[in-house]
Parts: C-alpha cells; sequence; structure tokens
C-alpha cells in the first residue's frame, strides 16, 4: 500500500501523498498551501474485499473528485460477498469442465481478482493484455498467486482477460464469460460484451462512497472530474454542498 510523503518544499506548500484504493500506486493528494487545503482524489475506492482497512480520506477545504459512478443506480453490493459469488459461478463451470473467464481491465481489477479468488485454489490463465500488468506488480514488489499467460489451453485455471480481449478466448471451446465491473449495473453496457453473468465490483467508489468521500473530506467546496460530473455536482448541490463539474460549462439553476 502506498504511503504518504511530502514533496514540495514548505515555502512553496506541501503535496502530500495518500492511498486511493487497493490498486497499486493509486493516491490521492493533499496540496496545502498558507493554511488552506485541496484533496485530489484520484481514482478512489474506501471499501475492498479480503479485510483491507478502509481507505482514509484526508480533511480539506476544496475537494477535486472523480466521479465515474456518479448516478444513483450505480449501488454496489457487499464486495466480499460479490467475490464469495464469483468463486461460486468459477468453480461450478470448472466442475461442469466449462472454463470461467473473467472479463477484467489490465490494470487494477486483474491483479483484484487474482488475490481476492486465490484463497478459494483458483490458479489463473492471463489473455496477452494482462500480462505485463501482472508483471509490474510482481516488479514492484506485489507477490500474485500462481498464473500462466495463456495459449490456446487454460488447463483448469481461471481466464482473465480484458472485455475487449475476446479473440484468444475464443481458441478455448467450452468457456463462459463474466463481466467484472461496476458497469455491469449498466444494462446497456453489460449487453455490449455479451457475457454470460455480470458482477458489479469496481476499483471506484460506487454513488454511495462518492457522497461518502465528499462527507469525510468536510471540504466545503466540491470540484467534480470524469464520468457523470454534472450528475453528481447535481446531486450534492441538493444536499447543500457548493459544487460544480470541471471538465464542461455546466449551466446552473438560480433560485430567483
Amino acid at each position: 500500500m502506498l504511503g504518504y510523503r511530502e514533496a514540495m518544499r514548505r515555502d512553496q506548500g506541501t503535496l502530500t501523498l495518500f492511498p486511493a484504493g487497493h490498486m497499486l500506486g493509486s493516491a490521492q493528494l493533499l496540496f496545502e498551501h498558507q493554511g488552506a487545503t485541496l484533496l485530489y482524489t484520484g481514482d478512489v475506492k474506501l471499501r475492498q474485499p479480503g479485510g483491507v482497512p478502509e481507505t482514509y480520506v484526508p480533511k480539506a477545504d476544496v475537494l477535486i473528485i472523480e466521479t465515474t459512478y456518479g448516478r444513483p443506480h450505480f449501488r454496489f453490493g457487499d464486495p466480499d460477498s460479490t467475490v464469495e459469488a464469483i468463486a461460486r459461478w468459477c468453480r461450478l463451470a470448472l466442475d461442469s469442465h466449462v472454463t470461467p473467464v473473467l472479463l477484467c481491465h489490465a490494470l487494477g481489477k486483474t491483479e483484484e481478482m487474482m488475490l481476492a479468488l486465490a484463497p478459494y485454489g483458483f490458479t489463473f490463465a492471463l489473455e496477452r493484455r494482462c500480462v505485463p500488468c501482472a508483471r509490474d506488480y510482481a516488479t514492484a514488489g506485489r507477490a500474485l498467486p500462481d498464473w500462466v499467460e495463456l495459449n490456446g489451453d487454460a488447463h483448469d485455471r481461471v481466464v482473465i482477460a480484458p472485455p475487449a480481449g475476446k479473440d484468444e478466448v475464443r481458441r478455448l471451446g467450452r468457456y463462459r464469460t463474466a463481466l467484472v465491473s461496476g458497469w455491469a449495473k449498466d444494462i446497456e453496457f453489460a449487453r455490449m460484451f455479451g457475457a454470460d453473468a455480470t458482477f458489479d465490483l469496481s476499483d471506484h467508489c460506487d454513488f454511495d462512497e462518492l457522497m461518502e468521500v465528499v462527507e469525510k473530506s468536510g471540504a466545503d467546496t466540491v470540484y467534480t472530474v470524469h464520468g457523470y460530473t454534472a450528475d453528481f455536482a447535481r446531486s450534492l448541490r441538493k444536499k447543500g454542498i457548493r459544487a460544480s463539474a470541471l471538465e464542461a460549462t455546466e449551466q446552473l439553476l438560480l433560485a430567483l
């Protein structure tokens, strides 16, 4: 887990890094200058599966928050229960002599799934686009469970591939796919990948966690970036919090 450090001289202000979640290298940036504080969250996630301590959110006057899932219908289940459901799905496939394929982003989600599923006794075969990220984890000192690069036959391993990386997967013969993403909550998005199953596990906060990050920061001014920026800013304003989207000119409604 990333620790914090001061990266600027005090006469120019102080920049402190805090972990933003379980993904290796993710960070929140807290800038302090002349008594004022600004926090940028990056791809923040409060709670992870496996009993990982909750991500600490520093106090700040101004918050810039990443809002990939900034709409209320993005509410995810308990991460430990979701991992258990994924493990059951994988075991059922393997017991039926079918290769389970988890469609995950190569960086972060692939490694998170390997670490979360390893206690269930699974080993893994990674589609080629997932391999460099897994090697980077090892180089950075984060050991991963037993894995090989996918090469035609998974040999009773759980296959992990990017959502768009199905060419190699199609060579497996009998297989089933599951989309593992917060986007599983979006029916149209999930349908695009034609997965047999979907699981709402994400490295990003869902809507309620985003609200919790804002509350924990104590910020009286919030700016939203990436994702449903205008929607989340509007939800914050309904709660009396001064908020606006940074990525586009946002038309504000005036109470006349």
